[in-house]
């Protein structure tokens, strides 16, 4: 039974010994993944000052999601990262604004927040992603997607498929139009209604919803055609959208490309993209293993963010490594040769002249081999 005592806050859980090393296995492997593509690492502190994390911009967007305290050393409040994002923005920004441009930045990390998603109950989860500072062009959007995608496909995940969406297309489509019916149309992907409302914009977002999702030529081809029928910002995403696509499916073509230009994904109903947005998803969980996308602030950026808890739930299983028993009186000095041959060991409680207890032993331990001096030199 489960005391008091063990309790936890809803949200937050104990990560176990086999868990743990599948979690470490696979951030290795996705963190190298970004290092092949020139990404560095960086790691930001879990707490700022609240008044430097949630500062105008990323960090704004996320204020209702951050748990605060008191610093008792200098009564000033503070706040836990809810989001990394932000605070590499600040890095890239202050401690590295001398680097050239654009800046490829990787880092993993905990975060907290307030209130769970529908869909996963988490409120303490690793957050590993990338940045790339100083983005200006869908080739720089594509880079970071496709480096992504390889780190991904390199850990096991062979059915893959991208999201690309505008998360602001439609507010640039319609300016200071506010039409909620318009607005509820486009949000239920209803075509129907969206024609039916007779909008001046109407015919454009009808063409945009019955893109062909999955038929990326088709789709591009459509979009390349729209161009001719909005005005230059529209035109601009549309053409931005259509070029990022065809850049993925030329460099990527094993992974499953989706072209929704109005879907919106925001945290809690926000969302700080103004260029292309992406999603990351695979038939193993049911959302979405990452997200991403080109932001504003004080410089254009490309931004991508992998939840490790689902990518780890999506993953294979790490095959295990072999680890040789060894008996008490062989003593720790043998322990210790065996790691500086790169071997895994594991001390055992019982003398090597008791067969049957070394044996049970080592197999409670998880241990494939039984050192003997003759056979492990």
């Amino acid at each position: 039974m489960t005391s008091e005592a063990t309790l936890l806050p809803n949200g937050f859980g104990d990560v176990l010994p086999a868990d743990a090393r599948k979690s470490r296995h696979i951030m290795s492997m996705l963190m190298d993944g970004f290092a092949r593509f020139g990404y560095q690492d960086v790691s930001p502190p879990l707490v700022e000052y609240e008044e430097t994390l949630l500062a105008s911009g990323l960090g704004a967007a996320l204020a209702d999601h951050t748990f605060r305290l008191m610093d008792p050393i200098t009564g000033r409040m503070l706040a836990l990262r809810s989001d990394m994002t932000a605070q590499i923005a600040r890095v890239g920004k202050s401690r590295l604004g001398h680097s050239p441009r654009p800046l490829r930045l990787c880092y993993y990390g905990h975060v907290l927040r307030v209130v769970a998603d529908e869909i996963n109950p988490e409120r303490q989860f690793v957050q590993i992603g990338a940045e790339l500072i100083g983005a200006t062009a869908p080739a720089h959007d594509a880079e970071i997607i496709i480096a992504a995608l390889e780190s991904l496909t390199a850990i096991g995940l062979k059915d893959l498929s991208l999201d690309l969406n505008v998360p602001r297309l439609l507010d640039v489509l319609l300016g200071a139009d506010d039409n909620a019916p318009l607005r509820e149309a486009v949000r239920h992907k209803d075509s129907r209604a969206v024609a039916q409302l007779a909008h001046p914009k109407s015919a454009v977002i009808k063409a945009l919803l019955e893109l062909p999702l999955c038929a990326q030529d088709e789709a591009v081809e459509r979009l390349n055609a729209l161009g001719g029928k909005v005005a230059d910002d529209v035109r601009a995403l549309l053409g931005e959208l259509a070029t990022l696509a065809s850049l993925i499916a030329e460099a990527v073509p094993a992974v499953a490309l989706i072209l929704d230009p109005l879907e919106h994904r925001g945290l809690g109903g926000l969302d700080y993209h103004q260029g292309v947005g992406f999603s990351i998803f695979t038939s193993k969980v049911r959302s979405e293993l990452g997200r991403g996308g080109r932001y504003g602030g004080d410089e254009t950026s490309t931004g991508l963010t992998l939840y490790l808890e689902r990518v780890l739930r999506a993953a294979p299983t790490p095959k295990s490594v072999a680890c040789v028993y060894v008996a008490a009186d062989y003593g720790i000095g043998v322990l210790a040769e065996l790691a500086r041959t790169g071997k895994h060991g594991v001390m055992g409680s019982y003398p090597s002249s008791d067969s049957k207890a070394c044996k049970r032993e080592a197999e409670a331990l998880g241990a494939s081999e039984i050192y003997s001096p003759s056979k492990n030199r």
